[in-house]
């Protein structure tokens, strides 16, 4: 039986199902590391949305928090579901030793799992209200566009940064989702300094979305797309540093208006410096593990930035649950 065959039926093979999935999972939606970004992404969201709409009242975490968060990890899986099939045969092509590729969980069994995903943040939002619905149904049709290319595969392919900026365009619109549910309001009623902070939100996934294609000289592949390839092999990482300069500098303006503590802008800095570590290794010596540091650098900041969000806001304002 061709296994990499995407309307096979179920493969049988030596070991179960669920050590097959979970070696999925930790292939491509590693849950530890996904349900500590999305808890700190949903914080800051989540905490911001109280201060901006509601001055002066305390942070809080209810039921209706981790229903949230439930419903925001269920969205991101269900983004890795639709990218695993309009990916398909081009990672079988240059990965076929990946779970899915090899066979041991089948599309039919991810049509399957991001089903039950989606089932699961529609139940949620819609107990939460219309405003979180149709918040929700906007993130959603977004991620659909995303599955069929934005109706322009051919030219998206040709265009690599813009195929991949357009794609991370949901971002903004996971902010105002967070928005919605948190506060009950329509996405649209969202303070400008909100909108400014779902724009952070863009970046910081950007930055993280160049450092993971940063490639070694010996590891670019023809065929495989590298931002590399598009900036040269430093001029990626010089990208990055811009990005995350950015991604500062828009938190700082938000922080600035909300009056937090001098101690948040040092700690921004000492987080930006730590991250230079990353790019002088990758700099000086451009190694396939200095490649790869600059992924796992990427992903620290995305989540002790939105932490430092979070934490101020619970500072600043007290926490209760």
């Amino acid at each position: 039986m061709n296994t990499t065959d995407p309307s096979a039926p179920f493969i049988v093979h030596p070991s179960s199902f669920i050590v097959r999935f979970s070696a999925y999972l930790r292939e491509r939606f590693p849950p530890l590391a996904n349900v500590l970004l999305i808890l700190t992404y949903y914080s800051s969201n989540h905490f911001l949305a109280l201060a901006l709409t509601v001055p002066g009242r305390r942070m809080y975490y209810d039921p209706w928090a981790f229903l949230g968060m439930v419903m925001l990890v269920c969205f991101f899986f269900h983004i890795r579901v639709f990218d695993e099939h309009k990916d398909y045969e081009e990672d079988c092509l240059h990965y076929p030793d990946r779970v899915l590729q090899s066979g041991r969980v089948t599309l039919r069994h991810l049509k399957i799992a991001g089903g039950i995903a989606i089932a699961v943040q529609l139940l949620i939002v819609c107990a939460r209200g219309p405003q979180a619905l149709t918040a929700w149904a906007i993130a959603f049709g977004f991620t659909l566009l995303m599955l069929r290319e934005l109706f322009a595969r051919e030219f998206l392919k040709r265009h690599f940064l813009l195929y991949a900026t357009s794609h991370m365009l949901v971002m903004p619109l996971l902010s105002l989702l967070v928005f919605s549910f948190s506060v009950r309001r329509w996405p649209w009623e969202a303070p400008p300094w909100f909108v400014v902070y779902a724009c952070v939100g863009f970046f910081v996934t950007f930055n993280w979305e160049v450092s993971r294609k940063i490639r070694a000289p010996e590891e670019e592949r023809e065929g495989v797309d590298s931002y590399t390839k598009v900036f040269g092999t430093f001029g990626a990482a010089y990208v990055v540093l811009v990005i995350r300069f950015i991604d500062t500098a828009l938190v700082a303006a938000v922080g600035h208006h909300l009056g937090f503590s001098n101690w948040f802008y040092v700690a921004l800095v000492v987080l930006y410096a730590i991250c230079l570590a990353g790019f002088f290794q990758f700099r000086f010596r451009p190694t396939p593990r200095h490649a790869k540091m600059m992924e796992v650098y990427a992903g620290m900041y995305m989540i002790v930035f939105d932490l430092l969000v979070a934490l101020e806001l619970g500072r600043r304002y007290g926490v209760s649950f």
